[in-house]
């Protein structure tokens, strides 16, 4: 059941100015690159004869740099705080999509993904912690309104870089994309480093760094079984979802769908997310680890149904199915990790862990590129690709979230104490 009780609303009331600047960052400093990047691969395809191995490869680059970027983030947004983590790393996104414009070779390219990666990597890690701190009870469903705005990217960018690059060519297109960010995105950014309200979003305490400093501990939580599974579960589901993502348009024109249905459809993809980024952040809110596995495995059934696309119904099964198994992998480490370990070392393990999604992003493109190189056809990438999010399924199912189920008995034992209380008097 859908919640949003008196206890959700009154974190929203309170923090309503975090989630405005989570969206402008995802939207710009997130989205744009993510979502424009498909719609180059043909372009490089065609200008410098590449192939889609060697072009889908910049996603592997950017995702391979994204999980250094990430493990690194952890650490430096408990020391310099996220907003000033934040205006770093947008600002890193944005210069990247500037230098498309002269971009020449492939180390040119792999070097733009390199920049790429360190703005993901490290944008994604202050935006989940910045969340983190702010919320609480609805932490999922805080991350979920946030990332409307990759959605909102979604469905408008494809239609804009198909315009533009008709109309200014593809590097001009690619470069256009960094406006957002300049204008928006570090402006408010700025606002959130300056106000004295958002002082969570600040720098650390020293005492505070200390103590955090040993409860963090690496070589601690390496050396618990439920550290590795949830590692090994969000990769595995992050390496389908990301092959999917960057190859979408290739596997869209090879199913014979004209160009102009091509950027339909992942708009509407993005349009599906509006409803599903929010609904799986409360699902998670609600049900944990058991909610996750279901949502991983509705990547397996889009994987399946990418078998069949020219069907309508199939087609529009497909796109439902993959904003709900992409809204998880995005929403899943973000909840689980607080879920799981509680809000004291926040930093450290979204750094890991994002490191893992980023490491399953960069593996994804090429080895689905690999395999169709390789086959000539996108068949057995989707066996392989339609049996990983099950297998990570069964294990994060076996993970107990022990802190969200510390929260549920302390507020379970206050409603029954209220209940006494209040029988009493009467």
């Amino acid at each position: 059941m859908f919640r949003f009780d008196s206890e959700f609303r009154a974190e929203f009331r309170q923090n309503w100015f975090v989630l405005v600047v989570a969206f402008c960052c995802f939207l710009f400093g997130f989205a744009a690159p993510a979502f424009a990047l498909p719609f180059i691969y043909p372009e490089v395809i065609n200008e410098f004869g590449w192939t889609r191995e060697q072009a889908t490869l910049l996603a592997s680059s950017k995702y391979a740099v994204g999980a250094v970027a990430a493990l690194l983030a952890g650490r430096v947004v408990d020391i310099v705080g996220a907003w000033a983590s934040l205006i770093v790393t947008v600002a890193m996104g944005g210069l990247a999509l500037v230098s498309f414009l002269w971009v020449d070779s492939l180390t040119a390219y792999y070097m733009i993904g390199i920049l790429l990666g360190f703005a993901a990597g490290g944008t994604m890690v202050s935006l989940k912690v910045l969340i983190s701190r702010a919320f609480n009870t609805s932490q999922g469903s805080a991350m979920g309104l946030a990332l409307i705005g990759t959605v909102t990217g979604s469905i408008i960018l494809p239609f804009f870089v198909v315009f533009a690059t008709e109309a200014w060519g593809w590097r001009t297109a690619i470069a256009a994309l960094s406006g957002g960010i300049w204008l928006v995105a570090i402006p408010l950014l700025a606002c959130g480093l300056f106000a004295k309200t958002m002082a969570f979003g600040r720098r650390v305490q020293a005492a505070n760094r200390v103590k955090v400093a040993k409860e963090d501990s690496l070589g601690h939580l390496i050396r618990e079984r439920r550290f590795w599974v949830i590692g090994g579960g969000v990769f595995l589901v992050a390496l389908v979802d990301q092959a999917f993502m960057q190859h979408q348009v290739l596997i869209f024109n090879d199913a014979g769908i004209p160009r102009d249905l091509v950027a339909a459809g992942v708009s509407a993809l993005g349009l599906a997310g509006i409803l599903t980024r929010v609904l799986v952040g409360n699902i998670l809110d609600g049900t944990s680890n058991k909610g996750l596995a279901v949502l991983w495995a509705t990547l397996s059934v889009s994987v399946l149904l990418a078998f069949a696309l020219l069907n309508p119904i199939i087609f529009m099964a497909f796109i439902i199915t993959r904003a709900i198994g992409h809204s998880a992998v995005l929403i899943d480490t973000t909840v689980m990790t607080k879920h799981v370990y509680g809000p004291a070392r926040l930093g450290t393990l979204l750094g890991f862990y994002t490191a893992l999604v980023s490491a399953g992003f960069a593996v994804g493109p090429w080895l689905m590129g690999k395999m169709y190189d390789m086959s000539g056809s996108y068949t057995s990438a989707f066996v392989l690709f339609a049996i990983l999010p099950l297998i990570a399924s069964a294990m994060i199912w076996t993970i107990k979230p022990e802190y969200w189920l510390s929260l549920r008995a302390s507020k379970a034992a206050s409603r029954e104490s209220q209940a006494s209380t209040a029988g009493a008097k009467s």
